[in-house]
Order: C-alpha cells, then structure tokens, then sequence
C-alpha cells in the first residue's frame, strides 16, 4: 500500500509518517515539497505517486495567525481540502482529512457527538469547517483536540520544565478539552483508512480536563508541591487575544463506538506513561 501524507512536518504528520511505514511506501510531503494550496500541484503529487491512502495533516493552525489573514487561512484549510479530495478521487485513493474541535461554539456541558450542531468562534474554527464540507461525503474526516506530540515535547515536559523552576505555574482551568496524545490517535487514523470509513469521526484520548488540572497531575505524578501550579485568566475567552477560543469542546467519540473500535484509552495513563518516561 502506498501513503500519501500531507503536512508530514507537523507533530501529528510526523508521527503518521512513522506509523504507516511498516504498512507499505510512505510519501511524505512537507509544506516545501507540496504547497497543498496549489491545485495543479497536488493533483500532480497524487497522480505521480497514485495513493490508496492520502493523508491531510496540513493545516494553519495558528489560530490568532488566522484572524489577521482570513485569505490565507482560507486557502490552507479549505480551499486545499478539496484539492486534496478531487485529486484522490481521480485516483481512486481514501483521503483522511484531520479537523479540530475549534468548529464548535464551546456553550456545551457535556461532549459533542459528531451530528451536533457546529458554530466556530474563530476564523480558523470556520475554515476548518469550510475544510470539512470540502472534503465531501466519502472522505473520513477525524475531528480531535489538543494534539500532544509523539517525538518532541509536548506539556507534559512543559510543566515538568516549568516545575523545576522557581516561578508559580500558571495555567488556565477556564478551557476544558480532551488532550490527545498522537500515539494513540495514530494507529485509529490507520484502521478509519483501511475501512475507508466516510463522514465525520470524533477521535480523542478520553476525559476532559483543562490545562490547570492537566497540570496538577502531572505534578502529583511526579510528586511535586500542588501549591505550585495555580489558576490564571484565560486570554482566549476574555478578548484578550485575536481569536476567541470554545470554552468547553470536549469531543464524544461516539461513532468510534458504533464502528466497534475501541476507545483510546483515558489521557490520564498517556500522562502518566510519559511522566514516567521523563523522569526516568
């Protein structure tokens, strides 16, 4: 089988790069090797390497970046979707799209299911759901939250970093999502592709928690003082930033379920696998 992933750079490309290779020939294009907004070029990409698999990890994903540059935003996150999307299908490929949570409003208490109403508060929430309608009704596209890398680190070697300092950490208990660490998101992206699964699929390590609880548990893990860490404003719902940011965007994997798959396990243990990593 032949991959074709775009976005290869990023932290979740990366790790779906790793991922695939023991599958078959990977094609990993970076933002140098393939400008994804460039028609021509993606159809020339595909149609070169002729995918049974295409990949979509190509995003802007500075959402503050987006507001400034709605055009740009537009290009990348929309407008290359469907380019991505016509091209595989010329091919005969499955193209898996990655979307986020930020297609939400944020005014939920419980998860979102993935037929719920969306309502973006952000210019990147709205293209990436222009990115998503895009796509078209065959394509799987995988909706997650608060990606956590594979190779580099990611916040829990932020906290522990900031914990062995002197300084309060401060972080706000205002946002509350579901951190995904990619290892565990990755090996579910690749079943979705085998089953050429069509229509939007939530996948996300479960529980929700914000990034102040997020980081007193790390600190617990590590037994580090609690008093440490400490709840601060969060300049993503108070204005305070460009972009507004959903409050609340906890995903509910539910389709996930009715596919019989099983659910990627509780962020909780990922935290406490790579607490335990980092400390040694």
């Amino acid at each position: 089988m032949t991959v074709l992933v775009t976005g290869a750079a990023g932290r979740l490309g990366r790790a779906v790069v790793t991922g695939f290779a023991e599958r078959g020939q990977v094609v990993a294009l970076d933002r140098t090797a393939l400008d994804v907004t460039d028609r021509h070029a993606v159809h020339e990409a595909v149609r070169a390497h002729r995918p049974e698999v295409v990949v979509n990890c190509s995003a802007w994903t500075d959402v503050d970046g987006c507001e400034s540059d709605p055009d740009r935003a537009r290009r990348t996150n929309a407008e290359a979707v469907g380019h991505l999307s016509e091209a595989a299908d010329r091919v005969g490929a499955h193209l898996v799209h990655v979307s986020t949570d930020f297609v939400f409003d944020g005014r939920a208490d419980t998860p979102y299911p993935e037929d719920h109403p969306t309502g973006p508060l952000s210019t990147y929430g709205a293209t990436k759901l222009a990115g998503e309608e895009a796509a078209g009704p065959s394509v799987t596209v995988m909706r997650t939250s608060w990606l956590q890398p594979a190779d580099t680190p990611g916040m829990v070697e932020r906290v522990l970093a900031d914990l062995a300092g002197d300084d309060p950490v401060l972080l706000s208990d205002q946002r509350r999502a579901c951190p995904t660490f990619v290892a565990d998101l990755v090996p579910v992206l690749a079943r979705l592709a085998d089953e050429r699964v069509a229509g939007v699929v939530h996948a996300t390590n479960a529980g929700s928690t914000s990034w102040f609880q997020f980081a007193r548990h790390v600190a617990t893990l590590a037994g580090q003082n609690l008093d440490r860490i400490a709840a601060c404003p969060d300049p993503g719902l108070d204005g305070s930033l460009p972009a507004y940011r959903p409050a609340y965007s906890a995903l509910d994997n539910s389709v996930l379920r009715s596919l019989g798959h099983p659910g990627l396990r509780d962020h909780r243990d990922a935290v406490a696998e790579a607490v335990a990593r980092a400390v040694g």
